[in-house]
C-alpha cells in the first residue's frame, strides 16, 4: 500500500521531531500507536528470553502461541503508526474542501479503535506470561504492561473525540459499549500485573 507517510520505515529522530513540531501529524494516535508497538515489542522480548527449546515443554509450547499472537498485534500497531495519519489528515483535507465529515470522522475514530483493541490483545499476552516468564526481566514485563495501559487511554481519547462528531447512534453506541468493556478489561489486567510485580 502506498502511503502519505511513512514513518514505521523512517528514523526514531525523524518522527520525534515532526511530531514536535508545528505539524497536523503525527499526533496523539500516531503517538499511541508507536506506544503500544513498543509495549509489544518488549512482550516479545520477554517471550525470547522466557523460551528455552520450542516445543520441549507445555511451557515453551504455550509461549510459541503467545510469540505468534504478539507478533500479529504488533504488525497491526505498526501499521497503525501511519495510519492515524493518514485518516486525521483525510478529516482535515474534508473540513477545508467542504467533503461529507461523516465518513472521515468514522475512519478517524476507528484507527484509534484498533489501536485500543490490540493493546487489550498484548496486555492478555503480558498476563498470560505471568506464570512462566524469565523474572529476570520483571521490569522489562512491568514496562511491556504500563507501555500498553498508558497507549490504550491515549488512544481512546482520540476514539471519544472523533465519535462526538458521528450521527450514526448504531456506531457510536457499539464502540462506547466496546470501549467501557475494554477499560474493564485493562483494570483487571493490570491488576494482576502490578500485584504479580509487587506494585499492586
Amino acid at each position: 500500500m502506498n502511503r502519505k507517510t511513512d514513518y514505521l520505515h523512517a528514523s526514531v529522530e525523524k518522527y520525534l521531531e515532526d511530531l514536535s513540531s508545528r505539524r497536523s501529524v503525527p499526533g496523539g494516535g500516531s503517538a499511541s500507536a508507536l506506544s503500544a508497538a513498543l509495549g509489544a515489542s518488549l512482550n516479545l522480548m520477554v517471550i525470547e528470553y522466557s523460551m528455552k527449546k520450542a516445543g520441549s515443554s507445555a511451557e515453551d509450547k504455550e509461549f510459541v502461541v503467545l510469540k505468534t499472537k504478539q507478533k500479529e498485534s504488533m504488525a497491526k500497531l505498526s501499521e497503525y503508526i501511519d495510519e492515524d495519519c493518514e485518516a486525521f489528515g483525510e478529516l482535515i483535507k474534508a473540513h477545508s474542501s467542504g467533503e461529507d465529515l461523516q465518513d472521515k470522522y468514522k475512519r478517524a475514530a476507528t484507527v484509534p479503535m484498533g489501536i485500543c483493541r490490540q493493546c487489550c490483545a498484548s496486555l492478555e499476552v503480558t498476563t498470560v506470561m505471568l506464570g512462566n516468564y524469565n523474572k529476570m526481566l520483571a521490569t522489562d514485563v512491568g514496562g511491556a504492561a504500563f507501555l500498553l495501559e498508558s497507549a490504550f487511554f491515549s488512544a481512546e481519547l482520540n476514539v471519544a473525540v472523533n465519535l462526538d462528531h458521528i450521527e450514526d447512534g448504531k456506531f457510536v453506541q457499539s464502540f462506547r459499549d466496546e470501549l467501557a468493556s475494554m477499560k474493564e478489561e485493562i483494570k483487571g489486567m493490570m491488576g494482576e500485573i502490578k500485584g504479580n510485580l509487587g506494585r499492586g
